[in-house]
C-alpha cells in the first residue's frame, strides 16, 4: 500500500490528489438516480442508495452510495463499502473492513475487526471506536480512538487516541493531543514542527520536513515540456499512421459540428463517475466497471496527441497529414506540459476525444446495416 512508502510526497500534490477524489465524488453525487432502492443478494449482501438507511443487521457486505447515511446500533458481519456526502457510523460492530469515501465521515463508538480506510475532507475515527488498522486521506484527519496502526495523510492530522504500533503521517500540521497513547515510532513527514500536548506518550518521534514550496527550477518545467511535447507527438504521428480515417473524422466534425461532440464529451465526462460507481455496487458489474475504466484510462493516455492531431488536419487540411500530425502532436504536448494550465488542457483534449466517440457510436446506432457511413469531410481550401 502507498501508506507504506517511506519517501514524503510534496503536500501540494497531496491537494491535486484530494481535489480530484473530491470532484469525483460530487459527480457521482449529482449523477446518481434520485428514485433510491435497497435489497438483499442471496449472499445476505445489502445494497442500497437510501438516505439514512439504518438496517438492524447485515448478515454479508453492505454496499451504500447517496447523500447521507447515518448507521447507529448495526451489526454488519462483514465489510461496508459506501460513498456520499455525510457518513455517520455510529454503536455498531463491524466483522470485516470498513471502506468510505465522502465529504465528511465520522466513525464513533464502533468496533471494526478489519481495517478502516477512508478518504474524505473532514475524517474522524471518534472516541469510543476500534480498528485493527486506520488508513485516513483527507483535509483534517483525526484519530481519537484505538487502532493497532495507522497511516494518515491531510494538511491537519491530529493524534488523539492510542495505537498500539506505528503511524505513518503526511501532513503540513500534526497535533499529538493529551490523549496519544503511541507504543511505537511516529514517523512524521510534516512541513512544521509537531504539537505536542503535555500528556501525549509517544514511543519514538521521527521528523522530516518537507517544504510546501515548489522547488522545481526552470530548467525541469522546460525539460517536462520537451518531453511532453517529443512524446505527444509520437503518439499522434503512430495515431494518423493506424487510424488516419478518425483524426480527419474528428476534424470534420469539429469543423462541422463542434457542439453536439462538446456537449457529448461533457456529459459522458460527468458519467463516468457514477457509471463506474453504481456498475461497482451492482456487484454482477464489476468486470463491466473495470473494463469501463479501462477505457477511461486509454482514452486519458491519447487524448491530447488525439486532439491535437485532429485540430492541426482541421487547419491545415491542404497539407502533408503527417507534418500536421507532427505539428498538432508537439503543440499538444507543449500545451500540457505548461504548469498550472497543464492539466486544465489534458481535461479539455479528453472530453474532445470522448466527445468523438459518443458521436461515432451514436451515429452508427442510427445507421441502417445497408446504410454507408457518412465521414464528415474535412473544409476545402
Amino acid at each position: 500500500m502507498a501508506f507504506n512508502q517511506t519517501a514524503a510526497a510534496p503536500s501540494h500534490k497531496m491537494r491535486r490528489c484530494l481535489f480530484m477524489a473530491f470532484a469525483l465524488i460530487a459527480l457521482a453525487l449529482t449523477a446518481l438516480p434520485t428514485a433510491s432502492f435497497a435489497g438483499t443478494d442471496t449472499a445476505g449482501n445489502v445494497l442500497a442508495t437510501d438516505n439514512d438507511a439504518n438496517p438492524s443487521g447485515v448478515e454479508g457486505d453492505l454496499y451504500w452510495a447517496g447523500q447521507a447515511l447515518n448507521l447507529d446500533d448495526t451489526s454488519i458481519d462483514r465489510d461496508i463499502i459506501a460513498a456520499g456526502d455525510t457518513l455517520s457510523i455510529r454503536d455498531c460492530t463491524v466483522g470485516g473492513a470498513v471502506r468510505l469515501a465522502a465529504r465528511t465521515i465520522d466513525i464513533a463508538q464502533t468496533t471494526v475487526d478489519g481495517s478502516v480506510t477512508v478518504a474524505g475532507q473532514h475524517v474522524v475515527l471518534n472516541t469510543g471506536s476500534t480498528a485493527n488498522c486506520f488508513y485516513a486521506m483527507g483535509e483534517t484527519v483525526a484519530l481519537r480512538g484505538s487502532t493497532k496502526s495507522a497511516a494518515l495523510a491531510g494538511d491537519t492530522v491530529t493524534i488523539d487516541g492510542t495505537v498500539e504500533g506505528d503511524v505513518e503521517v503526511w501532513a503540513d500540521k500534526l497535533i499529538l493531543g493529551k490523549n496519544a497513547h503511541i507504543t511505537g515510532t511516529v514517523n512524521a513527514h510534516v512541513s512544521e514542527d509537531p504539537e505536542r500536548a503535555a500528556g501525549a506518550e509517544v514511543g519514538a518521534l521521527k521528523i522530516d520536513r518537507t517544504e510546501n514550496e515548489d522547488t522545481s527550477t526552470v530548467n525541469d518545467v522546460i525539460g517536462g515540456i520537451v518531453a511532453a511535447a517529443l512524446s505527444t507527438c509520437f503518439v499522434a504521428l503512430l495515431l494518423e499512421l493506424v487510424f488516419p480515417r478518425a483524426t480527419a473524422s474528428a476534424a470534420g466534425m469539429l469543423h462541422q459540428r463542434p457542439t453536439p461532440l462538446w456537449v457529448s464529451g461533457l456529459l459522458g465526462t460527468i458519467a463516468i463517475a457514477p457509471a463506474v460507481l453504481l456498475l461497482i455496487i451492482s456487484i454482477a458489474g464489476l468486470s463491466l466497471a473495470g473494463a469501463l475504466m479501462c477505457g477511461v484510462i486509454g482514452i486519458a493516455l491519447v487524448s491530447s496527441a488525439f486532439a491535437g492531431c485532429a485540430i492541426a488536419r482541421m487547419v491545415g487540411h491542404s497539407q502533408n497529414r503527417y507534418a500536421m500530425a507532427a505539428v498538432g502532436g508537439i503543440a499538444a504536448g507543449a500545451l500540457t506540459g505548461l504548469p498550472l494550465v497543464g492539466g486544465f488542457i489534458s481535461g479539455v483534449a479528453f472530453v474532445f476525444m470522448l466527445g468523438y466517440i459518443i458521436q461515432i457510436i451514436w451515429r452508427n446506432a442510427r445507421l441502417k446495416p445497408q446504410q454507408p457511413t457518412n465521414t464528415p469531410g474535412l473544409p476545402t481550401a
